[in-house]
Parts: C-alpha cells; sequence; structure tokens
C-alpha cells in the first residue's frame, strides 16, 4: 500500500460511523494475522527439509528390508531431532552404489569409505565423517600352508584372490601395495568372499585377501592357509553428501553428528559412532586413490 492508499483509507474510516469502522479494523487485524501466521508456517516449512538416506553399510540382499530399519531407526530419528530435519532411510544393496552415486538419488550415502572418496572425486560428493567401526576394518592377506612365500612383497608377481573388484577389501589391498610402493599382484575375483580360500587350494591364486577374521581364523585353525600381513584399522563407511544439499542443510547434519558423540543410537548399528577430521580425509583419500 503506498502513502496516497494510507491517506485515502484514513479518510474514509473518518467518516463511516464508529461500530463499522470498529468491525473493519478488526476485519483487517484478523487477515494481517492469517498472512503473518502463514508466512510463519512457509519458512518454517522451508527451513526443514526431508532428506534421503541411502545406506550401504551393513545392507545386503540376506536380511529383510523391515529388519534394516529397525537396526538404523534410532540413528535415524536422533539424527533428525537433532539437525531439525526429517530423515528418510533406503537400503542400497552393493550392486546399486555405483549407479546412486551417478544418478544423486539421494541426498546422503552411507557406502564403504573407497566409494565415498571416489564419489567426492569425481561426482561433487562431500565426504561428511567416517564410521567408527566395532569390528572388521582390517584386512587379511594368506596364503597357503605350504607356499613358499615369507611377506607381502613376494606376491607381487603372482595372483591375488579378492573378494569382488570393487569391494572394500580389494580397494585396501591395492592401497596397502601402492603404500609399501609394490607391484600390484593380477586380481582374480569372486563374487563371495568364503570362496578365495578355495582360490588358493585349487592353484587359482598364490595370496588371498579379505576382510573375515572369522573367515581366516577357520582355516587357520585347519592348517590350510597362514597370514601373510594385517592392515591397520581402516574406517569400513563414510557419510557423503551430493552437492544437490545445501550448504546449510550439509552444516546441520555436521552439527547434528558432532552432538551424537557416545550416543546410544548406534548401540544396534556395526559402528559405534561418526568421526571427521580433515588429516584423515586426506591421508584416506590418498590411500584409496
Amino acid at each position: 500500500m503506498d502513502r496516497s492508499e494510507e491517506v485515502n483509507l484514513i479518510e474514509r474510516v473518518c467518516a463511516e460511523p464508529v461500530q463499522p469502522v470498529v468491525r473493519c479494523l478488526l476485519r483487517w487485524m484478523s487477515n494481517l494475522l492469517v498472512a503473518a501466521l502463514g508466512c510463519s508456517a512457509w519458512a518454517s516449512a522451508a527451513t526443514a527439509a526431508e532428506i534421503r538416506l541411502g545406506v550401504n553399510a551393513e545392507v545386503s540382499y540376506k536380511e529383510d528390508e523391515a529388519e534394516l530399519r529397525r537396526r538404523y531407526a534410532p540413528f535415524l530419528e536422533e539424527l533428525g531431532q537433532l539437525s531439525g530435519h526429517k530423515i528418510l532411510f533406503f537400503p542400497v544393496y552393493s550392486d546399486r552404489v555405483e549407479q546412486a552415486v551417478a544418478e544423486r538419488r539421494f541426498d546422503l550415502l552411507l557406502i564403504h569409505t573407497h566409494l565415498a572418496l571416489k564419489a567426492a572425486r569425481e561426482a561433487q560428493f562431500q565426504v561428511l565423517a567416517f564410521t567408527d567401526d566395532r569390528k572388521n576394518n582390517k584386512v587379511y592377506f594368506f596364503v597357503r600352508s605350504d607356499s613358499a612365500i615369507k611377506d607381502l612383497p613376494a606376491t607381487s608377481a603372482c595372483a591375488m584372490g579378492v573378494p569382488g573388484m570393487q569391494s572394500w577389501a580389494t580397494a585396501t589391498a591395492r592401497g596397502t601395495f601402492k603404500t609399501m610402493a609394490l607391484p600390484a599382484p593380477r586380481l582374480v575375483a569372486t563374487r563371495y568372499q568364503d570362496a578365495v580360500p578355495i582360490m588358493l587350494e585349487v592353484n587359482e591364486a598364490c595370496v588371498g585377501v579379505t576382510r573375515s577374521k572369522g573367515l581366516v581364523d577357520d582355516y587357520v585353525a585347519q592348517k590350510k592357509v597362514r597370514v601373510l600381513h594385517v592392515t591397520q584399522p581402516i574406517p569400513l563407511n563414510a557419510l557423503a553428501a551430493s552437492s544437490t544439499l545445501p550448504p546449510a542443510v550439509v552444516d546441520d547434519i555436521r552439527t547434528a553428528m558432532a552432538r551424537m558423540a557416545r550416543s546410544k543410537a548406534f548401540e544396534s548399528t556395526a559402528f559405534k559412532g561418526l568421526h571427521f577430521s580433515t588429516d584423515e580425509l586426506a591421508r584416506l583419500d590418498t590411500f584409496f586413490k
């Protein structure tokens, strides 16, 4: 309303009887209140985002989706409460991770660390945190018990059995050879990590890798293999944000995760919490690159 309209309104009101003027003013104030409430609600809705979280950590076709949702429910609920946003859970199976990254199907992805770092390098994702794992975040290199191989450098000239070309164990094995400045062995992949020791038995490979300590211990107990090398612990998974997520929302997620340190919301997951440091980000990016 410009100045001339305000003057006309005042003159018109002053010329009217008192009661109609009061009713008019009350209606006007009521309309202003409704408009103000509407604007407030719109602002609140605009602030609270609905975030799609794709989870590959601990997700496999062996488990029912309802069980996966139950396991992650406390974590999602607390992250939503502390960030002020609604977090929606979606399972992402291992054979769908690359597609999920390429098509930016989710705002957040909880995936294997080497894939999260690759997404940051090639698809403009941003790594927000690494998992504090309870177990299974080492890689075991093993050979047959009767093998003449005594150390990891001696394996460079032979075939290495791995549980899938894109697996975390395989990526960690590659990073280990690179860090030690060793030529990488020829990789022979199998779909199931339980089959890797069998590859050694039938001479398809002379060294195998796995992150399953139970699998290695079982074959060691049977005197079929011996452990050649064990890596230092490396975060198994990382949380990465898509470039489509607004920076303000990313900051909300970071702040919420910091407040969730030592939270009981992680008790049903395979990791005790989430952490982040720029030094670790740089170190792991160099290792897996």
